[in-house]
């Protein structure tokens, strides 16, 4: 998985990956917004919880650092986001739980979306001809396959990650408030981010994404992503 490799400004396809990447980020923290609004975070619409506006969810750690870091060693730099949440006026643990499932949720029915066309009955796409797909077959390609790794990155239950919070309500508050503070907390993230960059997981990762895709997709996918590094 050639997650960390070196990026090919010059292609189109890397800098409409990007832009496809921000418009996600954005979808991912509405759906956070939404379902907090609905779940009792009357404050949230306030706040700019509830926009389309990329700016409104920049989060210095994630959209600036992280990306910057991964630019760095040669990784595409994807921005992240962040949505402000009041949970206490959630009205239950089950409703917290699913403003943090929402994040996840909404790149699950990106990907959905985009495997559409990838599948073999739509005949958009040969799997045999890639040296000749189009800019816009190999950004599908490209994005569906980003929509289901970030997906399952963001389902490991570590904080500050949506898996963490969607289990985080049924802790126990002193377990949760250990976890949650650092250094624990600092420890566990960068630990999470370097286990990333090592090969063997990464191919763990193929694999999870493989066996839910299938053959065909999976191979249209990485064949996506994998055209945007320099050989």
């Amino acid at each position: 998985m050639p997650f960390l490799a070196r990026v090919d400004f010059q292609d189109p396809v890397f800098w409409a990956v990007l832009i496809g990447w921000v418009m996600a980020v954005t979808l991912h923290e509405l759906a956070h917004g939404v379902v907090a609004f609905w779940g009792g975070d009357y404050t949230i619409r306030e706040r700019g919880g509830l926009t389309l506006n990329p700016l409104q969810y920049v989060d210095p750690f994630g959209s600036i650092l992280i990306p910057v870091i991964f630019l760095m060693i040669g990784g595409i730099p994807l921005p992240g986001g962040v949505t402000y949440v009041r949970r206490e006026l959630l009205r239950s643990r089950g409703w917290d739980t699913a403003v943090s499932a929402a994040g996840p949720a909404m790149n699950l029915i990106l990907f959905g979306l985009l495997a559409i066309p990838l599948l073999p009955s739509s005949g958009w796409i040969d799997l045999y001809d890639y040296l000749n797909w189009t800019t816009a077959q190999r950004f599908v390609a490209a994005t569906c396959f980003l929509q289901l790794f970030c997906v399952i990155l963001n389902l490991i239950p570590i904080p500050p990650l949506d898996g963490f919070g969607i289990i985080a309500p049924y802790l126990r508050p002193d377990l949760r408030e250990k976890l949650t503070t650092p250094p624990v907390s600092t420890a566990l993230f960068f630990g999470y981010f370097l286990l990333i960059m090592l090969p063997p997981f990464q191919a763990f990762l193929g694999q999870i994404m493989k066996a839910i895709m299938g053959d065909h997709l999976s191979a249209i996918t990485m064949i996506g992503w994998s055209s945007m590094f320099r050989r």
